[in-house]
């Protein structure tokens, strides 16, 4: 039992409690530190999204839970108001978990132009307070997001430390005022030091109401952008978006030198960040992207705030619309009610004789329109369709046969190859390469004894392999009445004097004493 756990201080990164945990305890060993917290040696720091928080939790006192862990001292907020509900219920039950699963790709981290740090960041003016305040110094959460590169409170550009986040070598450090002799600070161009600090606060927001944000779908986000766009003018006719003065927009509020500085300057390729922001959203887009355009279009209101606005207001919208379309097709006297559309009555008409697949083909205008305009109904429709009988399993596999073309296919493969000297190494991947059913096979050793003891039999060791590269290189020799060097002979050969074997050095001797005869 873990009796003497230190309590997180306000933003501290659950990587940086352990640290100190560790500190306090005097462990210098990584894997006994985290064989005695979490009954594992192999795990891996990861500081903005650890796994185990319901371990960790249990650590600490009772007002202490996993959700608060997640909110307050992880990095998981400033994903939240950006993904769906089941992406971010997935990401929470992971952090919880003790089965760390991919949850960076999932939330499009990996994937994500905005790169995460790679070294600790740290202010070193709030460092010389935490000393005063608690005698010790931790990792701010927030000094380890990309694009919070400027100290809200100090108004100065972070340090970045000596000390990896990312990669290999990673494990848990303690943050000691000795960081300062080996870090740098960053450099940040003079007239974006403005911005920098902006999108510094906006970041500090982000942390704080992102947990009062939920979204059902991309969907929403799509809907959601587009009622802003239409708010602000930036529309061209009913709904053709002017991507030229979104450009710009964003071009004069942020300045292209500070997009430069994250890999946002890219705006006029026809897929770039920002024109597929406001398309369709198929897929979720990071925090700095959003903070980004949101500043621009409404820079008079903090950008959560006009995020929570229009997302409110675009999912009342898909629930009103859901509501529309929830109702199945309403039957009296078989025949379709009249409430339901042309285009419905058709459908329901189809799928009474046929299945989806069959209806669809059909009539694929129909199912299109139906997709578009009511996709609700034509789901839950389609459900009521007639099922056909399944289809007649496919004859089970006669290894024993199988098995035996197999073998006279290598045996011939084995007799074409017997004089050729040039042909690469026998190997068993070689043979089955040349059957054509490498996967097949691999998959199947059980079924194939025959082949396989062929393979076993006649697939070629390196010792043979070398021999039969010397013998070549020695029957040329005398083809061309033309006797090498060792040095020469050997090179002929693609050998070297390092890679013989035993076997083949011996075999090479044999040829040396020969020559020389």
């Amino acid at each position: 039992m873990i009796s003497n756990f230190p309590a997180p201080y306000p933003n501290e990164l659950i990587y940086s409690v352990i640290a100190r945990y560790a500190v306090h305890n005097g462990i210098l060993s990584p894997k006994y530190l985290t064989e005695e917290l979490f009954n594992n040696r192999n795990l891996t720091p990861t500081y903005d999204l650890p796994s185990h928080l319901d371990r960790v939790a249990s650590y600490l006192p009772d007002h202490y839970d996993a959700l608060i862990l997640i909110n307050q001292h992880t990095l998981l907020p400033i994903y939240q108001p950006f993904q769906p509900d089941t992406v971010m219920r997935y990401a929470v039950q992971a952090l919880r978990g003790e089965q760390y699963q991919s949850l960076h790709t999932k939330l499009g981290k990996n994937a994500s132009r905005i790169k995460s740090v790679n070294f600790f960041r740290f202010c070193p003016h709030c460092w010389q307070e935490q000393m005063e305040q608690y005698g010790e110094v931790y990792w701010k959460r927030s000094w380890q997001i990309t694009g919070y590169e400027y100290c809200i409170k100090h108004e100065s550009a972070l340090f970045v430390s000596s000390v990896p986040c990312n990669g290999l070598d990673r494990r848990f450090y303690n943050a000691h005022l000795n960081v300062l002799i080996d870090s740098s600070q960053l450099f940040i161009n003079s007239q974006d030091l403005k911005r920098h600090l902006e999108l510094a606060k906006i970041i500090e927001d982000l942390l704080i109401q992102s947990s009062h944000i939920a979204v059902q779908d991309v969907s929403i986000l799509s809907n959601a952008y587009f009622n802003l766009l239409k708010d602000r003018g930036l529309l061209s006719g009913q709904k053709n978006i002017n991507y030229e003065k979104i450009r710009h927009l964003v071009l004069d509020y942020w300045g292209e030198s500070f997009l430069k500085y994250y890999h946002l300057d890219d705006l006029l390729s026809e897929n770039c960040w920002l024109k597929n922001m406001c398309r369709k959203h198929r897929k979720a887009f990071s925090y700095l992207e959003h903070c980004i355009v949101l500043k621009s279009l409404v820079p008079e209101q903090k950008p959560i705030e006009t995020y929570k606005q229009y997302v409110s207001l675009a999912s009342i919208e898909k629930t009103n619309l859901d509501r529309q379309h929830e109702a199945p097709p309403v039957w009296v006297n078989n025949k379709v009610d009249k409430i339901l559309s042309k285009d419905q009555k058709q459908w329901t008409k189809l799928i009474q004789k046929n299945s989806v697949k069959q209806a669809r083909q059909c009539d694929p205008a129909l199912y299109a329109r139906l997709y578009r305009n009511h996709k609700n109904w034509l789901l839950l429709t389609n459900k009521s369709a007639v099922i056909l009988p399944s289809a007649i399993p496919k004859p089970r596999v006669d290894w024993k046969k199988r098995d035996q073309q197999l073998i006279k296919q290598l045996i011939k493969i084995r007799d074409q190859l017997l004089e050729d000297l040039d042909s690469p190494q026998w190997t068993k991947k070689f043979f089955i390469k040349q059957l054509g059913s490498v996967s097949m096979i691999e998959k199947n050793w059980r079924f194939l004894p025959l082949t396989t003891a062929f393979l076993e039999r006649y697939a070629e060791s390196v010792d043979c392999y070398q021999i039969r590269r010397l013998t070549r290189t020695f029957i040329r020799q005398h083809t061309d009445n033309q006797f090498y060097p060792p040095s020469v002979f050997l090179r002929l050969s693609g050998l070297s004097p390092e890679r013989l074997t035993p076997e083949a050095r011996r075999f090479f001797n044999n040829i040396e004493r020969e020559i020389k005869q």
